[in-house]
């Protein structure tokens, strides 16, 4: 076991590394398109990525990465999962994930993280001169769907701990580490607490990136003058359980079927 925790580490550190190549290879490819096309899209996405954690899983977050360097580990940990990107040329809209539990155990105690680091007009600025907003989080635990717990961070390239924190953690620490005054580089995460993820049942996620006030978290760029905003919500859909009355008719009829067989 400890070897495999050891694994998991030496994993996400590599992680890490192809998030780094990722962030500096969109640096390059964003300064050459802006050469070509003054009116590329102000927002860009270096990294987006969804996470579950559960105790029932294992003593780290698995990872879906859907945009940039990271991990696919939703699948090979017995999730079926579909993701819908909605984002338009400007990366405004939204995307959802779909994700049913097929591991065969109910999951404890779960929870759910989007993570998203986008840069603003990072062609004509920079990216580190940026910094982040709460809005408004509103949620109260696994009874309704709106966001629990939320961070905003550099995104681990260099004072940052907003991954490991996911990771590692299973938390957000509900704290904004690039305020105003204190721009950088700027990533925003949102976390749900879910509770009991059954075996079947699915759970949908949808987020949205708005230049309208959505509430969740802003990122804000002060050099273009441009804000975007980030929310989203997180909602388990009931396992639909037949009702007694309908149980009975369809062994009733079932009865009568054989019935009428035995007598032919």
């Amino acid at each position: 076991m400890l070897f495999l925790r050891m694994l998991s580490c030496i994993e996400h550190v590599h992680s890490f590394k192809k998030r780094l190549q990722n962030k500096l290879c969109l640096i390059v490819v964003l300064v050459c398109a802006s050469t070509a096309n003054v009116n590329a899209a102000l927002i860009d996405i270096a990294y987006l990525s969804s996470f579950i954690n559960s105790p029932d899983i294992g003593a780290y977050s698995i990872e879906d990465t859907q945009i940039g360097a990271g991990y696919n580990e939703f699948g090979v940990n017995g999730f079926e999962t579909t993701f819908v990107n909605g984002l338009s040329a400007d990366n405004l809209g939204t995307f959802t994930w779909s994700i049913t539990n097929r591991t065969g155990n109910d999951l404890a105690n779960t929870q759910f993280f989007s993570l998203l680091d986008a840069e603003i007009t990072e062609p004509g600025n920079s990216f580190f001169n940026e910094y982040g907003e709460l809005v408004s989080v509103t949620g109260t635990g696994a009874g309704d769907t709106s966001a629990d717990s939320w961070e905003i961070d550099e995104p681990g390239f260099s004072f940052g701990n907003i991954y490991d924190n996911i990771v590692y953690g299973g938390t957000l620490d509900n704290t904004n580490n690039v305020p105003s005054g204190l721009e950088d580089d700027v990533s925003l995460a949102l976390g749900f607490n879910i509770g009991d993820f059954l075996t079947n049942q699915t759970l949908v996620a949808t987020f949205t990136i708005s230049n309208q006030n959505i509430g969740g978290l802003s990122h804000n760029d002060p050099n273009s003058m441009t804000t975007f905003y980030f929310n989203g919500t997180v909602e388990l859909i009931p396992i639909t359980v037949p009702e007694p009355k309908t149980l009975f008719l369809f062994a009733f009829g079932l009865m009568l079927f054989k019935m009428r067989r035995f007598v032919s």
